[in-house]
């Protein structure tokens, strides 16, 4: 049976890697586990969006650099409705160092985590997954290689089918969304611009949006109709690399925090992927438990998430149910209220950043290092 002073990370996508860098960093021993054979398979884009609240937690690791260094930064947006265009939003006015989205496929931010742990002797293992845990107050967590490992604290980051939440009996509330988003990888024969995300509102049948991801390639995202119509009829696709077509929940796990047993990411809350926000509140779960472990104040833990994790819920589901309807009231009126919004600054600059999710609540030791006071996240 392993030391105690270890703290056992299930699941090792981006939110149990986040976990591993930060809790590394701050000079805690980890062990990452995931029942997997690897990191997201390069072709799978999956979450693509990094926001400024993630690139300045992962800044003091040197993380940021590295995906600063590989991703396409998305400065704004150009809105049209059935193909003509009425707006763009940009959000350079937002007060942060990386005004934008940082776009890059999810493989290969693991990819970069996973090597950052490896030169520090930390090493994911691939093909373990976590069967059971006995006493959540002094975990004990059973292997599926047979391993009993005594813990200082068991972190479940291992999706919204979670065997740790299950392991404890966490009940897991909330419902599911009527219809399913679809989303097309696709590449590009000519360059686009890759500083700028497309939405399409469709009269009828919802709206659409290409992020990029790159100067040749991009994803293509909406709810309802099947992958295919989303880039039906565009011209310049040279080859379309991956499809998903899924449903969507609004649930959470009724507590994020029993004993020594955390959830983090998926594995404590789901929601659609209006607003880019899914990957990035993960690993700000994630970052936060991290730094309340090496403060020896991990009691706080979910009285700081919940009420954050509740704030994003609410606002995405509003948000979802907007693009949703696409012939509600609420878009009618957009093509004339934004553009008369946009022209005044601070209004521009309060939308650049919900748009960045600048309007949450940061981290405490981010907060405090540059003197912002905000309730930490």
């Amino acid at each position: 049976m392993a030391h105690d002073s270890v703290i056992l990370i299930a699941g090792a996508g981006p939110v149990g890697l986040a976990a591993a860098v930060e809790l590394t960093r701050r000079g805690l021993a980890v062990r990452i586990i995931d029942a997997g054979e690897g990191p997201t398979p390069p072709e799978q884009s999956r979450a693509l969006g990094i926001l400024p609240t993630t690139l300045a937690i992962l800044s003091a690791s040197g993380v940021t650099q590295q995906l600063l260094a590989e991703g396409a930064r998305i400065g704004g947006a150009d809105i049209a409705r059935d193909g003509r265009r009425l707006f763009s939003i940009e959000v350079s006015a937002a007060r942060t160092p990386t005004p934008f989205i940082l776009s890059l496929p999810q493989g290969r931010t693991e990819r970069i985590m996973v090597e950052w742990l490896a030169k520090r002797g930390v090493a994911v293992e691939w093909g373990v997954a976590l069967d059971d845990i006995i006493d959540t107050h002094r975990p004990r967590a059973v292997l599926s290689s047979g391993e009993t490992v005594a813990a200082r604290a068991v972190i479940g980051c291992d999706g919204i089918h979670s065997r740790v939440r299950e392991a404890v009996g966490i009940p897991w509330r909330g419902e599911g969304y009527p219809g399913a988003f679809s989303l097309a990888d696709v590449r590009f024969s000519a360059p686009i611009d890759a500083t700028r995300a497309k939405v399409n509102i469709r009269t009828g049948i919802g709206g659409s949006a290409l992020l990029p991801f790159g100067t040749h390639a991009g994803r293509f995202i909406g709810l309802g109709g099947s992958p295919e119509s989303l880039y039906e009829g565009v011209e310049g696709i040279e080859a379309v690399t991956w499809t998903s077509r899924f449903g969507v929940a609004f649930r959470r796990a009724e507590r994020m925090a029993k004993g020594r047993v955390f959830l983090a990411g998926d594995a404590a809350h789901v929601h659609s992927p209006v607003g880019g926000r899914g990957m990035n509140l993960g690993i700000w779960d994630a970052a936060t438990l991290a730094f309340l472990l090496a403060e020896g104040r991990e009691t706080e833990y979910e009285t700081k998430r919940l009420p954050v994790v509740d704030q994003v819920l609410k606002a995405t589901r509003q948000m979802t149910d907007t693009v949703s309807k696409s012939g509600g009231g609420a878009l009618r009126l957009l093509p004339f209220a934004m553009p008369l919004a946009l022209r005044v600054p601070i209004v521009a600059r309060r939308i650049a950043e919900r748009a960045l999710a600048l309007d949450l609540p940061q981290p405490e030791w981010l907060a405090a290092a540059s003197g912002m006071n905000r309730d930490a996240g």
